[in-house]
């Protein structure tokens, strides 16, 4: 894991100005490493790896509880189905508002910009109508939510400053993403915080469900959730991503059966079922400006290096 570490460590003031990486084999923890201005222990704002390691897990428990299902219309046209494969139509992301009530009004009457299911575009706005049917489901907020049916260090925001990794504009503890700050920091598509061993914890899980074990939920439902959607030229599976053909940030050695996920704010998860392996990144790329883009070109580089230094090839 020298390549590994090596390329961690120059990342550093160039990529972002901290980060965590768990890295798990055969179920088993093989590197972890904090680098730059952090600790093992230090939370991150993991913007977009709400809506997996959230939502649709909360999803999953609500659906096999009966409470919700994939064929339930939230808009006309829109089902829950849809709407984890990205497919519902509604637009990528714009600002919808100042106050939680006024954003869930606005997606819930914002034009879709193509006929459902024609396409998969990744929609923020999509996941805070599933967010918001989440909480009707449930009957509660989506932090108590996850508070109470998913036993892992991931929560919703704020926390305390003085845990956490800075991200832009001195935010700390505070969400990043500018729909979920007027929510409060609650929503279906951002606002957890989290350092890398938690989601390594909860990513090892859900191999470990997918293998038969018991958990959070039933094997079955993992792999009907982990399976392909069916929206033509799409890489999504329902709320969790493969990796693309070209271009992948798992890189090019990462199998393109593995399950994923990015986070705006410099965050990434990928998923090997059968090896039971999983590489979490977590970093504060957008600290100072969201304008440094260069985790583009470092997320493959750096997953092609672990499968070459796990596999020998």
């Amino acid at each position: 894991m020298d390549a590994v570490e090596q390329l961690l460590t120059e990342a550093v003031g160039r990529v972002f100005p901290a980060a965590q990486l768990v890295v798990l084999d055969g179920g088993r923890v093989v590197l972890e490493r904090a680098v730059g201005d952090c600790a093992p222990e230090t939370l991150f704002d993991i913007a977009s790896l709400t809506k997996p390691l959230a939502t649709v897990t909360l999803v999953m428990r609500l659906c096999q509880r009966g409470r919700l299902s994939l064929d339930d219309e939230l808009r006309p046209g829109v089902t829950v189905r849809l709407l984890l494969c990205h497919a519902s139509g509604l637009p990528a992301w714009k600002l919808l508002g100042a106050t939680r009530d006024q954003i869930l009004a606005r997606v819930k009457s914002e034009p879709l910009e193509r006929a459902p299911g024609a396409a998969s575009v990744y929609s923020d706005l999509g996941f805070i109508l599933l967010g918001d049917a989440v909480e009707q489901a449930g009957g509660a907020r989506l932090d108590e939510l996850m508070a109470r049916e998913v036993p892992f260090d991931l929560r919703y925001g704020p926390r305390p400053p003085q845990l956490c990794a800075e991200t832009e504009q001195g935010l700390r503890g505070v969400v990043h993403d500018e729909n979920a700050r007027a929510m409060g920091g609650v929503a279906g598509h951002a606002g957890l915080f989290a350092h890398a061993r938690a989601v390594a914890e909860l990513a090892r899980s859900l191999v470990e469900i997918w293998h038969g074990a018991g958990g959070l939920v039933a094997p079955e439902t993992l792999r009907r959730f982990w399976s392909p959607c069916a929206v033509p030229g799409s890489t999504w599976c329902l709320g969790w991503d493969r990796p693309s053909a070209v271009g992948s940030s798992a890189g090019a050695r990462w199998p393109k059966d593995g399950v994923g996920h990015l986070g705006f704010t410099g965050c990434s998860l990928w998923i090997d079922p059968p090896r039971r392996r999983a590489v979490v990144l977590l970093s504060n790329r957008v600290n100072p400006t969201r304008d440094n883009d260069r985790i583009k070109a470092f997320r493959p580089l750096l997953h092609d290096a672990i499968v070459e230094s796990l596999d020998g090839k």
